[in-house]
């Protein structure tokens, strides 16, 4: 078995001026079979990227965050059928605004914020009603720059009184649920979410470059965020969904994007996943994680190209279709991606997992990660 294709695609992308720099590594039956990087993780002095650069996951953290609410339901702590206004009770009257009408919404269920059908958005998505959820954004993000950051539950609490975009549990939209599931499990856990994760995830896997922040001594191994690659390269000069570069433990633990980690690091949670290397979670239970969790009618809405020919559940899309998807990799893969390019594939059929980080602007599923999986599956043998 021999990965040379997938080395190839990586110092292709570098060498072009497509990515800046990546590094990938491949885990089968709990071991490290194969790593490579690509490129940098400094452009401007010239500094390697390696399995060990700390990157900002983004919406890979869904993935820890999702193992998280998983482990207090294994526990009999949460039920996905939980209404959310039991842990947050700013969310006992949900409503949404219809042609300019307030009309009353039917309870938000945990599951809701598993599938994204919650209601709950994302800054900026343009539709009716959704200023006031701009606006709160804009308060938490000033909060943090004057030095008063809200802390996870001030910010549910307030997203409380906020309209939903749709009724819950009518339709698909990405959004903000992740986040709030991470202050629903800081009230079913009694802790904070970074410190929940570190005592269950993070230190039996032994993550130990995986936080909320990125302590000073670590610094040097943080990757610069840039906009475009290659001749179009500039720095990130704004913030994305109030997600800094912390150094101290922040107020708010973004469930949704707040994580920073190294490809080697989150290696070993998509290990888990896909194998049980150490057994932080049921195997019955990842079976379900990895189960579309949407109804058809909800699927309508599932529409973005990241996910043409699979199913979405757990905050993780998984592989329904490999024609439509056009990948080489096993149906009933699963996992998510980021915005700035972190990818996580996990495939419990093969006991295998595929973590590749970059540190692009925007990047998500990028055409890098999809060249590396199907360079990675084609060199099974």
């Amino acid at each position: 078995m021999t990965f040379d294709n997938t080395a190839a695609a990586l110092d292709r992308a570098a060498a072009s001026g497509e990515e800046t720099g990546a590094s990938i590594v491949v885990n089968i039956s709990g071991e490290t079979v194969f790593t490579h990087s690509a490129g940098l993780a400094d452009a401007e002095n010239t500094v390697p990227f390696t399995e060990n650069t700390i990157c900002r996951a983004f919406s890979c953290t869904k993935v820890a965050t999702s193992v998280a609410c998983m482990l207090l339901v294994e526990r009999g702590i949460l039920d996905t059928a939980d209404d959310l206004s039991w842990y947050i009770p700013e969310f006992s009257r949900p409503f949404f605004i219809r042609d300019g009408k307030k009309t009353d919404s039917p309870p938000v269920k945990i599951r809701d914020l598993l599938n994204m059908t919650s209601g709950i958005p994302y800054p900026g998505v343009g539709r009716e009603r959704s200023t006031e959820t701009d606006s709160l954004w804009g308060r938490l993000d000033a909060s943090i720059r004057e030095g008063r950051s809200m802390t996870t539950q001030e910010w549910a609490a307030e997203a409380g009184k906020c309209p939903l975009l749709y009724p819950a549990g009518s339709e698909w939209m990405y959004g903000a649920s992740a986040d709030i599931l991470g202050a629903v499990i800081e009230k079913a856990a009694d802790t904070d979410l970074g410190e929940f994760m570190r005592k269950n995830i993070f230190s039996p896997l032994g993550m130990d470059d995986t936080a909320f922040f990125v302590p000073p001594e670590k610094h040097d191994r943080l990757a610069v965020l840039y906009e475009g690659a290659g001749s179009s390269r500039k720095k990130q000069d704004y913030v994305n969904l109030c997600i800094y570069d912390c150094d101290s433990e922040p107020a708010f633990h973004s469930g949704g994007a707040g994580l920073f980690s190294t490809a080697s690091d989150y290696s070993k949670l998509g290990a888990e996943l896909a194998y049980g290397t150490v057994g932080i979670i049921s195997r019955k239970t990842v079976d379900m994680m990895r189960r579309n969790g949407l109804s058809p009618e909800q699927r309508r809405t599932l529409n973005w190209d990241s996910v043409c020919g699979f199913g979405y559940g757990n905050l993780m899309r998984m592989l329904e279709n490999r024609n439509e998807a056009g990948l080489i990799a096993s149906e009933g893969a699963f996992g998510w991606d980021g915005w700035t390019g972190t990818y996580l594939l996990c495939d419990t059929s093969e006991n295998l997992s595929v973590t590749l980080f970059l540190q692009r602007c925007g990047a998500g599923t990028t055409r890098l990660s999809r060249c590396a999986v199907n360079t990675v599956y084609a060199a099974l043998r």
